[in-house]
């Protein structure tokens, strides 16, 4: 590896279990673009995660142990502190990025330099396999972000030199993506989703279960506070509601729209 190091792959990682984090650690390990580090977060004491990464024995995965559980949002912004890359490549431990996944995000964000942020199509799957494939692609302008981000968060390329002059993710749990990209918005920077699929985005049970009303209380609340920032039209605020609606209705039909919404 080159000691100038272009991108950093920023991966936290909290309770997963092995084969899991074997499936994304080594979706990246094995990257048809070499030359990046890899820097994990190990925010919950993971003994999985530690024995893998000996396993491996990979010079490009650098290790962070937290002293304590951090969060995700915390976490990424002390991972964006100690990147080495110009670039910030985000990672889920439960994802499975494609092998060309980085070869082709890179290219496109260097001959594209108007966009800060660039994303990529995914595969969704659960325990029973692949339901859905993301749609949404093109330039990203404000008005597309209102109803909720349709950016997928691991499959973003993030320009590491904006992130730091924003401060990083915003501390809001559960919804810090998309108070970063709101953030970056209102700011009058720009992103886009590339045609390409990139990833296989896990949301399971488990994922829609981790939606408690709670964070859709912090996400209208976002939505409310970027809103004004961005100077959003007064009939855009109906939106701010739309989450505290989401969250009144069970789970399993949550879940049964999403993958109707979705469905291929």
């Amino acid at each position: 590896m080159n000691e100038k190091i272009e991108i950093t792959v920023l991966m936290s990682v909290y309770k997963e279990g092995e084969e899991i984090l074997k499936q994304s650690i080594e979706s990246i390990l094995n990257q048809t673009y070499k030359d990046y580090e890899f820097l994990i977060i190990n925010d919950g004491d993971n003994k999985d995660l530690i024995k893998l990464v000996k396993k491996y024995k990979d010079k490009r995965i650098r290790l962070i142990n937290n002293k304590e559980n951090l969060g995700l949002d915390k976490s990424l912004n002390k991972g964006i502190k100690l990147a080495k890359g110009m670039y910030i490549v985000r990672m889920d431990a439960d994802d499975i990025a494609f092998l060309d996944r980085i070869e082709k995000q890179i290219t496109f964000i260097k001959s594209h330099p108007e966009y800060e942020i660039v994303s990529g199509r995914a595969e969704i799957f659960d325990e029973n396999g692949i339901y859905a494939i993301s749609k949404k692609k093109g330039e990203i302008k404000k008005e597309d972000l209102l109803k909720g981000t349709p950016f997928i968060h691991p499959t973003m390329i993030i320009k590491k030199d904006v992130l730091l002059k924003l401060g990083g993710y915003p501390n809001y749990t559960r919804v810090e993506d998309y108070a970063m990209i709101m953030d970056l918005y209102a700011n009058g920077y720009k992103g886009y989703i590339m045609d390409d699929i990139l990833l296989k985005y896990r949301m399971d049970k488990d994922g829609y279960k981790k939606k408690k009303y709670k964070y859709r209380i912090i996400e209208a609340k976002v939505k409310f506070i970027y809103f004004k920032k961005m100077k959003v039209k007064i009939h855009y605020y109906v939106f701010v509601f739309k989450p505290l609606i989401a969250g009144i209705i069970p789970r399993s039909l949550m879940q049964l729209y999403q993958k109707k919404k979705l469905s291929i």
